[in-house]
């Protein structure tokens, strides 16, 4: 007999999935592979039209203001501010052993409030973190494939 798949919506499930070594990874797909490509490189990239020139983040294949498909993919600076967050206590992800923040970023170089990066929020005490918080982005190294952006404190170095 197999063993169940545990349910990921309890502690214990949770529990055997961070036994088992599993953890959440994201999973690109044609429109997003270009992020997690850049991402992989150590940039940070999000999409802008070649028609409006409005920025858009998440991804996807057309633009959210004109309807243009000349979706580009343009490199940020990767600094901005947190536009809102949350602190996890319940570690119902895989891969999370301790409360994390997960954050959604307003890139600087964007001039509305549409566009965030979602991301975690490392390098500092998880209730320093606040709304208009200047941060930086830095990249973790997950697997060979696989890096994350993340972000901290602006001006903090590793």
């Amino acid at each position: 007999m197999t063993n169940p798949v545990p349910n990921i919506q309890t502690k214990e499930g949770q529990a055997q999935l961070r036994q088992m070594g599993i953890r959440v990874i994201p999973q690109p797909d044609e429109v997003s592979s270009p992020y997690w490509e850049a991402a992989r490189r150590h940039e940070l990239k999000i999409q802008r039209c070649g028609s409006c020139s409005a920025y858009q983040h998440p991804p996807a294949s057309n633009c959210r203001c004109c309807q243009s498909a000349d979706m580009r993919w343009t490199q940020l600076s990767g600094r901005g501010t947190v536009y809102t967050f949350v602190i996890d206590h319940r570690l119902m992800v895989p891969g999370f052993d301790a409360p994390y923040v997960v954050a959604q970023i307003r890139p600087e170089e964007t001039d509305d409030d549409v566009v965030r990066i979602t991301a975690n929020i490392k390098e500092c005490d998880l209730h320093d973190v606040h709304i208009g918080m200047a941060v930086e982005v830095f990249f973790e190294d997950v697997t060979e494939d696989v890096t994350l952006p993340q972000f901290r404190p602006a001006g903090r170095k590793p």
